[in-house]
């Protein structure tokens, strides 16, 4: 690091300077002087990180500890992508004079698999972005100087073990009613060849989204947007019995079930939502009133009679299932259409099947927040799921839907990475013996020799915030 360090005293801060000046005396945007620094900064960072990586290797070539166990092969030159850029290094092929694999240990040492290309830190912000926006341009942005391809990206995202996001530790809540909102996003697959007619359905993926909520944050919310308390979310392309074990065990860790009276599950009645209710204790359905008012309206648009419309929608409000019974007869009576009539009996079915999750709005109305899960649906998944046209494969939408509902709920993709990576590690029991790490990390290098060293461009003749924590860096390095 000393000669990167030297370097960049001697001329990376001249050039520097120049910037400085050229944007004062010229009157230049703001933009050309962060663009003007970063070139300069980020060369310096790909030098410093260089010459870390060959000090590293070279201590190796030289341990006492190392020449025991280890015996040296050739020396290779390899490149690696990183947010500063590509770097090149040459690091030295080890291999065991007992039993094992040869090594480069320097990469063993610092995380680099034999076949990485790119280095974790590129990876996180390719993952992190292509979270919320494409693959193009997470690839893009990966790195600030060059980029990842777009496939590279997808096959990122596709390779991530996706968990949730910590809980944060406290003790459990006492709330007398909590609520429930479910609802599910339809995302186009891509078609591999010509499909007959009846795999059509195949072509669609439906990840489910479930969230946890106390009611509407009266803090947090206006006249024209509500805001929910404490959201957790659950979901994604996976098993309904899992899901659903998933949110009955948050619910145990995060609140007293003897404090709670009622758990209300809102949504379109489907058969994976109200299985909720046989995992959830205390649980009762309710119709959205989003889905209900859907087939209200198909049930008597045709018509253009709102005398007909106001008559389902009083059965409805009371509610009353036989005077329902009898605006349906009657609405059949006015209807020629068959196909118009098909619609009306489905709207009827759906009604009547989903009763129970009507009638409850009429006896517990007064504390059942309205559902809000259409809304969220579009903003946890199809905003980048299915709001444009786009064909994704059955992986990629399950991943990223699992990786949406994570950041939703407070995780970050560098725990990801790194738990991955340490797994990956671990279950290939690929690991240098500590005693030569321990030496390594115990060296008296000549980063300790630089700790004494001014550096002009950090220092200016005071010992700066930003100075001391250079030094304390520079020193846990040796």
């Amino acid at each position: 690091m000393y000669n990167s360090i030297q370097h960049f005293n001697e001329f990376g801060v001249k050039k520097i300077e120049e910037i400085v000046r050229n944007f004062v005396s010229e009157n230049k945007d703001l933009a050309d002087l962060v663009l003007g620094l970063r070139e300069s900064l980020f060369e310096l960072g790909r030098n410093i990180v260089t010459e870390v990586l060959e000090d590293m290797d070279q201590y190796l070539r030289n341990c006492a500890v190392r020449k025991k166990d280890w015996e040296i092969v050739r020396k290779d030159e390899t490149s690696l992508l990183t947010s500063f850029g590509t770097i090149r290094y040459n690091r030295t092929y080890f291999k065991p004079k007992g039993e094992g694999s040869r090594q480069y240990l320097v990469d063993e040492i610092v995380g680099i698999d034999p076949h990485d290309r790119v280095s974790a830190d590129v990876v996180i912000n390719a993952i992190d972005e292509a979270i919320d926006s494409s693959y193009r341009k997470a690839g893009e942005k990966a790195s600030y100087v060059d980029k990842l391809s777009k496939q590279a990206v997808m096959n990122k995202v596709h390779q991530i073990e996706v968990h949730e996001a910590p809980l944060k530790e406290q003790d459990k809540k006492e709330l007398r009613v909590l609520y429930i909102e479910a609802d599910e996003d339809h995302v186009a697959l891509q078609k591999k060849g010509k499909k007959e007619e009846n795999e059509k359905k195949h072509s669609i993926s439906m990840p489910k989204l479930v969230y946890v909520h106390e009611g509407i944050d009266g803090e947090k919310s206006t006249p024209k947007r509500k805001v929910l308390k404490n959201v957790r979310y659950f979901g994604g392309d996976q098993n309904t019995e899992e899901l659903w074990l998933q949110v009955a065990q948050y619910i145990d860790k995060q609140y007293k079930e003897e404090a709670i009276e009622t758990i209300y599950i809102s949504g379109d009645g489907a058969s994976w939502i109200r299985k909720g209710l046989e995992w959830i204790n205390k649980s009762k359905f309710v119709l959205d009133n989003h889905h209900l008012n859907k087939y209200v309206t198909a049930a008597t648009a045709h018509l253009n009679d709102e005398a007909m419309y106001h008559a389902l929608r009083d059965a409805l409000d009371w509610p009353d299932k036989e005077m329902l019974k009898r605006v349906f007869k009657r609405i059949l009576e006015l209807t020629d259409s068959e196909s118009k009539k098909e619609v009306v009996r489905n709207a009827r079915r759906y009604m009547l099947n989903n009763w129970d999750g009507i009638e409850i709005k009429a006896e517990k109305g007064h504390e059942i927040v309205g559902c809000s899960a259409e809304g969220h649906v579009s903003h946890v998944f199809s905003d980048r799921l299915s709001s444009r046209p786009k064909g994704w494969s059955k992986l990629g939408a399950a991943k990223m839907s699992e990786l949406r509902i994570y950041k939703k709920n407070g995780g970050k993709v560098y725990d990801l990475v790194m738990a991955q990576k340490v797994k990956e590690r671990n279950e290939k029991k690929v690991q240098v013996q500590e005693r030569i790490i321990r030496s390594l990390r115990n060296s008296s290098t000549k980063y300790e020799n630089i700790i004494n060293t001014r550096i002009t461009a950090i220092d200016k003749g005071h010992k700066t915030g930003l100075y001391k924590e250079l030094r304390n860096i520079i020193g846990r390095c040796g």
